[in-house]
């Protein structure tokens, strides 16, 4: 009996350690992979702290209440718009002055260079002109000093050249041309015409003076005096006192 005791606890004794190996866990024959997949380790790392950005404090450099951004000139405290630039002080602010260094002037509507006030035409920027006033521009105008006129008519036209016609054969003097032309023992043109047609004219009316002076020598004789009177008399040929004594001196008396 005692042999069969022994035997059972040596059996206890093994059968003990084998459960106590089966409690113990087993060790993992595999290894961690530490890899794992991309961006893992990424993911694991600290996402950085994104700060936010302060805005600068608005700027005002010439302190006249107006920030920078919004001031003309940020540097002049007596300029906030362009509404204050007015370099002439005339009260027109510069970009609406079409002559902002000008003082006296400051609207050119038609952009002529001639100031609205001075234009005549100030919505026309061909002309600027009318010194009569008669409604027509002084380049277009045949009598831009006579408001009464403003075109050639045909009547000074026939004068012009009746009056070319009279000095292609004999000497007058201006007045004298006029009066012939417009005479009733003449041609009896309108006054107006006739002195417009004279004074067309590339006459030298002391030359004029000189031919008259020969011409009445031809016939008749004169005195130095007389032959002046003559060509300078209202009743006479009517050139100017200085035409006659020119073609007197010229004659040679």
């Amino acid at each position: 009996m005692l042999g069969v005791f022994v035997v059972l606890m040596v059996i206890g004794a093994l059968g003990g350690v084998a459960d106590e190996d089966d409690q113990k866990p087993a060790a993992s024959s595999e290894k961690k992979d530490d890899s794992g997949p991309p961006g893992d380790e990424a993911a694991t790392e600290e996402e950085p702290v994104e700060v936010a950005e302060t805005e600068a404090a608005p700027v005002d450099t010439d302190g006249d209440g107006v920030f920078d951004p919004d001031d003309f000139a940020p540097e002049d405290p007596k300029v906030k718009t362009q509404d204050d630039v007015d370099s002439d002080r005339d009260g027109v602010a510069d970009y609406r002055d079409d002559f902002p260094k000008d003082p006296e002037f400051s609207k050119d509507t038609d952009g002529d260079g001639i100031a609205d006030r001075l234009d005549a035409f100030p919505k026309d920027p061909e002309f600027s002109k009318d010194t009569d006033s008669d409604g027509v521009a002084d380049s277009e105008d045949a009598f831009p000093g006579d408001p009464s006129r403003s075109e050639i008519t045909l009547g000074m036209e026939n004068a012009l050249a009746a009056a070319e016609n009279y000095l292609s054969f004999s000497a007058f003097s201006r007045l004298g041309l006029i009066d012939q032309l417009s005479s009733e023992y003449g041609d009896g043109y309108d006054i107006g015409d006739a002195t417009w047609a004279v004074d067309q004219l590339d006459a030298d009316w002391k030359e004029q003076a000189f031919l008259a002076g020969k011409n009445y020598l031809s016939f008749t004789s004169f005195s130095r005096e007389g032959l002046i009177e003559q060509l300078s008399s209202s009743y006479g040929d009517k050139y100017t006192l200085e035409e006659a004594t020119y073609a007197v001196n010229k004659i040679g008396l």
